[in-house]
């Protein structure tokens, strides 16, 4: 394959890896701190998208409030969706399955509400006004300032996250309920409060990944749902409930998608039609081969050794009940 090509092709890779990243770290988290396959989180990405978009027609160049709105917009819907739906089936002892099919049915009720919105106001495949600009030319290479914004802004969301997880009483919270629910709620933590936060930090991570992920294609009410099998295909890699593992799975995901296709195409000349089918290829090898994921590799959100530290440091922190 032509390096210029294959260069390409990596950049592309980091690019919608870290825009994945985005996207899964918010599955992740709704698996290990809420418990619940959240198939409606493809909607919040979509979502995030609109609200750049519409953002975008009234202040063109104001991309920084573009994503500070989608991260809220996107943000105040999960917890919505987490008061309305979710809280009130939980608290009658709801099995996941029905809480499964609930996250179904409030995925496509906002779907189908998008599309409304979306066909009175003629916003179907509309690129979010941000202009996109070269900002670096090289010989092999070319950037333009969606890769400079992208890619650092996933990245510092990400580290913001980490240290959030790590080194603050609501991280504390959050890894003491993924760990054992019971003992959490008997130590005190104030569990209501703990998943309100987690859902915010959950719609505002998937709405600035749409945000970005609108830049990157074009908007319209399937954003999210195009996207959200790479999306699992990520956090299914990265073991369902790590943090680490989520955001190497997003990479490995987008460089599959991206370099190893570039390569089968050149090397076999395997048709790019068939890219939509390597995030299934993922999922099922590495439930064959590894179902943990890159989980033994990685920093957990739950698991034997956090039960304890995290009680431990909850049982030291009186101020954190």
């Amino acid at each position: 394959m032509p390096t210029v090509l294959l260069i390409d092709s990596l950049v592309r890779s980091l690019q919608a890896g870290s825009m994945y990243a985005l996207m899964a770290l918010g599955l992740t988290l709704t698996l290990a701190v809420i418990r619940l396959p959240n198939f409606a989180h493809s909607e919040l990405i979509t979502l995030g998208g609109y609200i750049a978009l519409v953002t975008s027609l009234w202040l063109t160049n104001s991309l920084p409030l573009m994503l500070v709105l989608a991260f809220i917009g996107s943000a105040l819907m999960a917890v919505a969706c987490h008061r309305t739906v979710y809280r009130p089936l939980s608290k009658i002892n709801t099995s996941t399955y029905t809480m499964i099919l609930a996250s179904f049915a409030v995925g496509l009720i906002l779907r189908y509400i998008i599309f409304l919105l979306a066909d009175r106001f003629d916003l179907f495949d509309k690129k979010i006004q941000a202009p996109l600009q070269v900002w670096y030319r090289g010989h092999n290479l070319i950037l333009t300032n969606l890769f400079f914004w992208a890619v650092p802004t996933a990245i510092l969301l990400m580290v913001a996250l980490s240290l959030i997880l790590n080194y603050t009483t609501l991280g504390r919270q959050m890894r003491a309920l993924a760990d054992n629910f019971t003992l959490a709620r008997v130590l005190g933590i104030p569990v209501e409060r703990v998943h309100d936060l987690t859902w915010v930090l959950v719609g505002g991570l998937a709405g600035v990944a749409g945000a970005f992920w609108g830049l990157y294609t074009s908007l319209n009410p399937l954003l999210g749902w195009l996207a959200i099998l790479s999306v699992f295909a990520a956090t299914v890699l990265g073991g369902m409930t790590s943090f680490t593992g989520t955001v190497l799975g997003a990479y490995v995901v987008a460089l599959s998608e991206n370099t190893l296709m570039q390569l089968l195409n050149s090397w076999f000349g395997l048709d790019f039609s068939f890219k939509p089918a390597i995030p299934f290829v993922i999922i099922i090898m590495v439930l064959l081969l590894r179902p943990q994921g890159l989980t033994g590799l990685s920093l957990n959100l739950s698991g034997p050794k956090h039960i304890k530290e995290s009680s431990r440091e909850l049982g030291r922190a009186p101020s954190s009940q």
